[in-house]
């Protein structure tokens, strides 16, 4: 027969029997608990204050005590518990956590102890209060929630009910899970059900219940409704909200597997590894907005937590924060280096290119390069980026550090080339020597004549700049060969490019410009020679035009080559400057009237 908690009901009792009844319940009276009575331990309730927390146990643990004969159940004193929880070195007016309550109830032999709230808002004193089985901290058992002025009151109630839950599932429980330790499966899922039947409200027969289905490997739905139950009575149970959030997730349903996490968290909040799993969870569902302020809060309360900075960096790179998220992400790092892979740099890279932050991607990229010489892409990006936040130095000095490294990598000679050719002024000479370099290396026939095409523009274009400025004939008749030896070389290496529509017009214009030095050559020549000519004496005179007619002549016949070419290379390169094209074929048809006109002139005998 279950043990049952003795109380003023039991000597009423004993007074209404007669004489020879109450001289034999006698010596039962005085007889003490046996050694397989249960025990109960009452340590300082859960409180801001101590002094409410020590009273509150206090309060709780004598009421009880009272109530009950110590031949169903022992209190543990008060002094057992404190002395050895001073033993253990912790202080007996704070409350233990589980794990903490759980190991001194076991070490003072206690079955089972109370885990209670107490707090106080105004007049009125609130207690929550629980008890729980010794053997394991998530055998919980509610006992209720009381609001009263006066304590001891509270006390009172707390008792009653602890009393009710003692007399009509200590037992039962016990026998329950004893069955299910030997494998009695059938008959201790009788007697759980019908304890639950007689008791409703009982976690302790549901916890027996769900082993018995988890031995027998029952549906998961058969499961999930017993966890249901227990949180319908214990809505803070962290083991049956951790059962379910396994077997929703196992199920596949995913949004009840959420709810029950954040669930969790209410009953387990400063559980950082539990914070990390739902940031996590919700994250992967889409959920950033859900998981964006768990993530803010846990990281402020736990800024250290790698398992907490890490998701909050990614939510923060999904919601397109780059700055922030850039913030975060250098921070992580800093607290553990392993964090630096490969990823974790191509996602910040990415973040400060779209933030449009040149230098910070750029510097980035540099990092990543040192880091992890042989992934190619990032010194490219490097290169590119610095480039393109201005820094042509560092964007050669990158390239140059890479292909020290490697010196066949691709596409870094371009990157050179390309930012010589953008500095100010653009090293033109220097981007030639790279352009050389990469045909050697045997690189993209595309990238060496659009560089070639870009450096012979740029010569043609500082020649407008020299002639508007002035510059005298000579350094302009220098600058104006080598930008044809340029654009010519290009135009070589542009054929069967897509720049080579642009190297036909851009070498067709230096010829052009070429042909114009002649021209005016010529022209000088023969103004020369009207002056001479008339200054000379009579005798002389035919010695000065023999002497001024061949070089008029040669110079025009030089005009007329290079206008030759240019007529022939610049309606093929129309496609890439129709406009230009047009007005350099007007120029040219009026020039080559002048050169006829000089060679009819000088290319005869004088």
């Amino acid at each position: 027969m279950a043990r049952q908690l003795t109380g003023s009901a039991a000597v009423v009792a004993v007074m209404l029997v007669g004489g020879v009844a109450t001289a034999a319940a006698q010596p039962r009276m005085n007889r003490g608990p046996s050694a397989d009575t249960p025990r109960l331990m009452v340590s300082a309730c859960h409180a801001d204050d101590k002094a409410l927390a020590v009273q509150c146990a206090d309060k709780i643990r004598s009421q009880i005590e009272g109530d009950v004969s110590v031949r169903s159940l022992v209190v543990l004193s008060k002094s057992d518990i404190e002395s050895t929880l001073s033993a253990s070195g912790y202080d007996p007016s704070t409350a233990l956590a589980p794990g903490d309550a759980t190991a001194l109830a076991k070490q003072v032999r206690a079955d089972m102890y109370v885990d209670a709230d107490v707090s106080k808002a105004g007049d009125n004193y609130k207690v929550v209060a629980n008890v729980v089985l010794a053997r394991d901290q998530n055998m919980r058992q509610p006992i209720g929630t009381y609001e009263h002025a006066r304590i001891e009151t509270i006390a009172q109630q707390v008792s009653r009910a602890f009393q009710d839950v003692f007399n009509r599932t200590f037992d039962k429980q016990k026998d329950c899970f004893l069955k299910e330790r030997e494998r009695k499966y059938d008959d201790a899922m009788k007697d759980a059900l019908a304890g639950i039947k007689d008791f409703p409200g009982s976690a302790w027969l549901r916890y027996c219940e769900l082993t018995l289905q988890k031995d027998q490997k029952k549906p998961s739905a058969d499961v999930i409704a017993t966890l249901t139950e227990i949180l319908k009575i214990d809505p803070m149970s962290r083991s049956a909200l951790n059962d379910l959030v396994t077997l929703y997730d196992a199920t596949g349903q995913k949004e009840k597997m959420i709810e029950t996490l954040m669930a969790l968290h209410d009953a387990d909040p400063g559980n950082i590894r539990l914070v990390s799993q739902i940031i996590n969870s919700l994250a992967a569902e889409g959920q950033f907005d859900k998981a964006r302020p768990l993530a803010e809060k846990a990281v402020a309360e736990n800024p250290g937590e790698l398992s907490l900075v890490r998701p909050y960096w990614l939510i923060l790179m999904n919601a397109k924060e780059y700055k922030k998220a850039i913030e975060v992400g250098k921070r992580m790092v800093t607290m553990d280096t392993s964090m630096a892979d490969t990823a974790y740099f191509f996602k910040m890279i990415a973040a400060a290119g779209a933030d449009s932050n040149f230098a910070e991607a750029a510097d980035l990229s540099n990092a990543a390069a040192t880091k992890f010489p042989a992934v190619a892409d990032y010194h490219t990006y490097a290169v590119a980026l610095y480039r393109k936040a201005g820094n042509t130095a560092k964007s050669i000095e990158a390239a140059q550090r890479a292909l020290k490294l490697n010196p066949k990598l691709k596409d870094l000679r371009a990157q050179i080339a390309s930012g010589y050719l953008g500095d100010n002024p653009p090293k033109v000479d220097d981007a030639i020597r790279i352009v050389k370099e990469m045909i050697a290396n045997g690189e993209d026939k595309e990238q060496i004549a659009g560089i070639a095409v870009t450096a012979g523009n740029t010569l043609r274009t500082l020649l407008d700049s020299a002639r508007a400025k002035g510059a005298d004939a000579e350094a302009m008749r220098t600058a104006t060969a080598h930008a044809f030896e340029v654009t010519s070389w290009a135009d070589t290496l542009a054929t069967g490019t897509a720049v080579a529509p642009q190297a036909k017009f851009v070498m067709g214009v230096t010829a052009l410009n070429m042909g114009q030095i002649f021209l005016t050559d010529a022209g000088d020549i023969g103004k020369k020679l009207q002056e001479d000519y008339k200054a000379a004496p009579d005798a002389k005179k035919k010695a000065v035009l023999e002497e001024a007619y061949p070089r008029a002549c040669a110079a025009a016949n030089k005009a007329n080559s290079y206008f030759t070419i240019a007529q022939g290379a610049v309606p093929a390169g129309g496609r890439f400057a129709p406009q230009a094209a047009q007005q350099v074929m007007g120029s040219l048809m009026q020039l080559n009237g002048y050169v006829e006109q000089m060679t009819k002139a000088y290319c005869k005998a004088p």
